[in-house]
């Protein structure tokens, strides 16, 4: 009797590990978003390297199939339109003898940018690249210089080519949800080597701008030399938050640059409203202008200071293999911090507050906590996201899929972008705010 128990148990578990590693090979294979990404990027082939017609094409093939497999507006098949921009590249390519890393980066930015989401890119990857010693931003519809000798000056040319002729190569082949991020990502990368030459602007040593003085009109030309960027010299970067408190005037300002979740963050945010409770602060701002994003679990930190027992989160629908998988909308339950600050909360925007950061913002102010002030932030609330990385196999062009699908939590809004309650340039946003504080 008890041999017959013990075969009847071996045959059991022989059972259970075939059908568990089935089930993993399974997962391995089919489901896991992850199979097959890389964990960091290795440099990219020099943009002047020249590859075959099909070496190209090939490229481009594991660029689209990756989206078939892993990106949730794939799921029956390619969109029509990146579907016919996908078979024009292609052939393209494809009956081409020789081209260059660049024309496929290129090509393959224009149909990814059919896609219409600025988490799914490409690009070439380079640890250093050659770039100019300027710094551009937009003034309403003027590409302008920003700091230094010529600090307000609009640009006109780069090249002899105008901005506007640049600015829309940009557009036709850059991966973007709302205009303002097309401008702030074209105003922010047009000082690069590889971005001047990702919009026809070829340059070895000089790049000649046409600049125009605003008081006069007057447009001078002046040749600018792009230099190598160093790595062997210390650079000082700012840290990823800092605070203040001033308890003349009741106020406490949290400056998030990157939404990094760790023990530094939760520690600094447990100081920093330890301390508002400790200054009488009866009004806190949250700045997160110019942080492009990271763990969106920053937001949910903050929120354990705020008096709400719980929060509504949003809902997403998040790909594994042929399945989607759907997530709904909830109610959270807030797991409160010791201390909690009862005062109002201000949230400043800008079109670089991005992906993480633009969540955090939604999160607050659609469950109605918090009053925003400055800019539509640069990507929408409903929108994809969750990437995974990957590099092409011959020119190592690196790219990003999104694997889901968020939905705000008020999906009402679905179709809208964050719009601030009062909206002013981001260069404004604080001055503003403590207006609006010292008004109430």
């Amino acid at each position: 009797m008890k041999k017959k128990w013990s075969n009847h148990i071996r045959i059991f578990i022989c059972i259970f590990v075939i059908c568990a590693i089935a089930l993993y090979g399974v997962w391995r294979i089919w489901l896991d978003p992850y199979r097959g990404t890389v964990r960091s990027f290795e440099q990219s082939k020099k943009l002047d390297t020249v590859l075959t017609g099909m070496q190209a094409a090939e490229d481009l093939k594991f660029i689209v199939d990756r989206l078939r497999e892993r990106h949730p507006a794939c799921i029956s098949g390619l969109p029509e339109a990146v579907q016919i921009a996908y078979e024009q590249e292609y052939a393209e390519l494809s009956e081409s003898t020789e081209l260059t890393a660049l024309s496929l980066w290129q090509s393959a930015s224009r149909v990814l940018a059919y896609l219409g989401d600025a988490h799914t890119t490409v690009r070439a990857y380079y640890e250093d690249t050659k770039s100019l010693p300027l710094l551009f931003s937009w003034e309403g519809q003027r590409l302008i210089f920003s700091g230094g000798e010529y600090d307000g000056y609009t640009v006109k040319k780069i090249s002899g080519v105008s901005v506007d002729r640049l600015y829309q190569r940009f557009q036709d082949q850059y991966s973007y949800e709302l205009d303002a991020w097309a401008r702030h990502s074209f105003a922010s990368r047009i000082n690069r080597s590889d971005y001047l030459a990702f919009v026809g602007i070829s340059a070895e040593r000089e790049v000649e701008i046409s600049l125009e003085r605003q008081n006069n009109g007057r447009v001078i030309n002046k040749a600018f030399t792009l230099e190598e960027n160093t790595t062997t010299l210390p650079v000082e970067t700012e840290p990823f938050y800092d605070y203040s408190i001033d308890k003349e005037s009741g106020i406490g300002i949290f400056t998030l640059r990157q939404c990094i979740y760790d023990k530094t963050y939760k520690t600094a945010l447990k100081n920093f409203f330890t301390s508002v409770l400790d200054g009488g602060v009866h009004s806190v701002i949250l700045d997160l202008r110019g942080n492009s994003g990271g763990n969106s679990l920053v937001a949910n930190e903050f929120i354990r200071y705020l008096p709400v027992e719980s929060y509504e989160v949003g809902s997403s629908n998040v790909r594994f293999g042929p399945v989607i998988w759907k997530n709904q909308t909830r109610q959270l339950k807030n797991q409160q911090a010791e201390y909690m600050f009862s005062g109002d909360v201000y949230v400043l925007t800008g079109t670089d507050s991005f992906s993480a950061a633009m969540d955090f913002a939604t999160l607050l102010s659609d469950n109605g906590l918090c009053t925003v002030v400055g800019e539509i932030p640069g990507n929408m609330p409903s929108s994809y996201g969750d990437i995974l990385y990957f590099q092409t196999p011959n020119a190592r062009l690196a790219f990003t899929v999104s694997y889901k699908y968020f939905i705000r939590p008020d999906a009402t809004k679905s179709d809208l972008p964050l719009l601030p309650d009062l909206q002013v340039p981001a260069r404004d946003a604080m001055e503003e705010t403590l207006r609006l504080i010292h008004k109430k």
